[in-house]
């Protein structure tokens, strides 16, 4: 290669290239760059997870006034269904406990997983973008944007942790006498949860060579995480301390207040990141350990049609959300008829929590969760728009054949199609379990029940394709902003005492609750109505706008 002299421009200072002599070189420059791009999204993360905390503290506080009361909720807290989702309270039967079983596995795996997608966007996507190669052209060392990305996701880490332990002794969820310990103990869980993440965001980077693959890796080492703490906690056994997860679950606060797991969590998460580095200096630019699987040598036909290419790019996250909501409604069917027992002898505090009493109203409570997990996988495959968009993929596509109409259209038949069949299998294996443990709602009402969310879901897409359209820049993080809003409002929004017609103006809260209620199709008309609406929309937009990648 032939060197060459930068020569200065009238009016400006030479600028020499400068071979970067030591891996971190730049390192400074890098976290500043890495927090200016990022800026929105530590903002956002750290407020969800320590402001949800901080809320369910708040209210637990207006509800839980006796000691009779939180006897209750432990009841529900020890029930296996319970300790499945949410792990086993160190003391359950005390407001610190009452809290830490609603909402810690939530707040953990929620910072967890945007810890993932945070590391892989500023590591592998750059490298597949191009845009660390040309950064590292100049004065940029191996190791400067890693380094980087670390300790700024690292910091967000630690921010959440002390926001969870602040919010806690602020509310004064610790017990009489034990000072703040309880809520120090809190946060320091969640942070060691989310400082493994990190670790393993940053080795699924360099494991892997695509974006894509690094948060699928990741997110599947989370959930082996989560399903061993799951299987351990059930039985009782061992197997708990397997998982990380488990790990911080032990630290137990509110009760013992256990710090040494912190140390087993750090290591960990440490050990994983300096084996990042390792890597990244041994291997070659812009690939990965594992080689990717090379394909057959004639494709399928379907792949030569938009729809079976679209089919083809988000079979990982259709398999995974396909398999996580049937689970989920063969778990919800089981469960019912021993948790409708323990209401029952419950009072009217656990009660209020899910809008009446009896089988009914907590099959229409968890009816609706199994609505919005679908709404989830739709969200997740309509926005697939931008994110092609974005990566440039979408380019190349439009330069056939097919119109700009007809693109749109084939990616959106996977989420309005694939969103009523899962919903109305996961309502029927929600009913066949429900039947085999006793219980007597029919089938077919379960079915309905969880169609009925089907024009929920499809609202909340006709927003992502709209935003698409008009405003694609901010489509990805408006519409999941919206979808958090959503749940929040139609899981707790009656306990805030909002007005009725704030209410039946969101698309959950406005589905009928079948069975607890009747049918009413007038809601579900007007969100398909709307629906459609907004899809018209967002075409029309798409149509006029140019192409804009990120």
């Amino acid at each position: 290669m032939t060197a060459t002299v930068a020569r200065p421009v009238a009016g400006t200072a030479a600028v020499p290239f400068r071979s970067p002599h030591h891996p971190v070189a730049g390192w400074g420059t890098m976290i500043r760059f890495t927090v200016r791009r990022n800026r929105v999204r530590l903002a956002v993360w750290f407020t969800v997870v320590v402001g949800l905390f901080a809320y369910v503290g708040a209210y637990y506080q207006s509800v839980f006034t006796t000691q009779a009361s939180l006897d209750d909720f432990a009841k529900l807290g020890a029930t296996a269904s319970m300790k499945a989702l949410t792990g086993v309270a160190a003391v359950p039967n005390t407001l610190g406990g009452a809290v830490w079983t609603k909402i810690w596995m939530t707040c953990a795996l929620s910072i967890a997983f945007g810890v993932i997608f945070l590391v892989t966007r500023n590591t592998r996507t750059e490298e597949e973008t191009g845009r660390a190669e040309l950064l590292r052209s100049r004065v940029l060392g191996l190791w400067a944007s890693s380094v980087a990305t670390y300790l700024v996701v690292g910091a967000l880490c630690l921010a959440v942790g002390v926001g969870v332990a602040g919010a806690g002794a602020a509310q004064g969820l610790d017990p009489d006498g034990a000072g703040i310990s309880g809520s120090l103990v809190m946060g320091a869980s969640v942070f060691g949860v989310a400082w493994v993440a990190l670790g393993v965001g940053a080795l699924s980077s360099q494991l892997t060579s695509t974006g894509r693959g690094a948060n699928a890796l990741g997110s599947a080492v989370f959930g082996v995480f989560y399903v061993l703490r799951m299987l351990g906690d059930l039985e009782d056994s061992a197997l708990t301390w397997v998982s990380p997860i488990g790990w911080a679950e032990k630290m137990a606060p509110y009760g013992p207040d256990r710090w040494w797991p912190l140390l087993p969590l750090v290591a960990l998460g440490g050990v994983m990141m300096t084996a990042a580095l390792g890597i990244e200096a041994h291997r070659d630019h812009a690939s990965g350990v594992l080689a990717q699987r090379p394909g057959p040598a004639q494709g399928a036909a379907s792949l030569g049609r938009p729809w079976g290419l679209a089919f083809r790019l988000q079979r990982g996250p259709v398999i995974g959300w396909s398999v996580t909501i049937l689970l989920t409604g063969l778990m919800f069917g089981s469960m019912i008829t021993s948790m409708t027992d323990l209401i029952a002898d419950a009072g009217d505090t656990v009660a209020s929590f899910i809008g009446g009493r009896g089988a009914d109203a907590l099959a229409s409570v968890l009816v609706m969760v199994l609505g919005m997990l679908a709404a989830v996988f739709a969200l997740q495959t309509s926005t697939q728009l931008r994110l092609e968009e974005a990566n440039g993929t979408i380019e190349t596509q439009l330069a056939g054949a097919i119109s700009r109409r007809r693109w749109v259209v084939s990616r959106l038949l996977l989420p309005v199609l694939g969103t009523p069949l899962l919903l109305i299998t996961s309502g029927t294996l929600m009913g066949l379990s429900y039947a085999a443990s006793g219980g007597e709602s029919s089938i077919a009402t379960l079915i309905g029940a969880a169609l009925a969310y089907w024009p929920a879901a499809m609202v909340l897409v006709g927003i992502a394709v709209a935003l698409f359209g008009w405003w694609p820049r901010a489509a990805v993080s408006l519409t999941w902003g919206l979808l958090a809003a959503v749940w929040f409002i139609a899981l707790i929004g009656e306990a805030l005492n909002l007005p009725q017609w704030f209410l039946d103006a969101t698309p959950f809260a406005a589905t009928p609750r079948i069975p607890m209620e009747s049918m009413n199709w007038a809601p579900l008309i007007i969100m398909t109505a709307v629906s459609i609406v907004l899809f018209v929309a967002g075409l029309i937009g798409f149509e006029r706008r140019d192409i804009k990648p990120e």
